[in-house]
């Protein structure tokens, strides 16, 4: 079992301690209005992240373990890759909602060049990514990015696949 209080976890909250006492004598009123804040981020998330891990254990009930270790298992080869790839490229999401999903398909029997195949297409061109580059970035950008990058995941997959014999 995973300690809570692990040396990062240890380490920001040591951090976050003594930046609480800096904000406090510098101003209480901001070093109280900063706790509150973090409060409110840590409920946001706390909530994305549960909700997210509650999906990602529906997609586990839902889909057989046989379906996802044909497709994206080790034997699945390039394929799992491939599907991979759509997979994370296809994921929307902060890592919070992502990761939980993609953790929950390794634990089903996906492979790992395939997990590292959704991850990575998840990073660097997610569906819901996209307009918002589009916003900030201009048409043509994300267009040169998304097409300058297309095969980053499968390489990435296919380097996975090496390794793991490797290791």
């Amino acid at each position: 079992m995973n300690k809570i209080f692990d040396s990062t976890t240890l380490g920001f909250l040591i951090v976050a301690i003594v930046l609480f006492i800096v904000l406090w004598f510098k101003d209480p009123s901001l070093a109280v209005s900063s706790c509150k804040s973090g409060v409110g981020l840590f409920l946001k998330y706390a909530i994305l992240i549960i909700s997210s891990m509650l999906v990602a254990s529906f997609a586990q009930a839902l889909i057989s373990k046989e379906i996802i270790s044909s497709y994206l298992g080790g034997k699945s080869g390039f394929v799992g890759i491939l599907l991979g790839t759509l997979i994370g490229g296809l994921t929307p999401g902060s890592p919070y909602a992502a990761l939980p999903l993609f953790a929950g398909i390794l634990r089903m029997g996906a492979s790992i060049p395939t997990g590292v195949a959704m991850v990575c297409a998840w990073g660097i061109w997610s569906i819901g990514r996209i307009p918002f580059e589009i916003a900030v970035m201009g048409t043509r950008f994300t267009l040169i990015h998304i097409v300058s990058s297309i095969f980053l995941p499968i390489v990435a997959g296919l380097v996975a696949w090496f390794l793991q014999t490797i290791f």
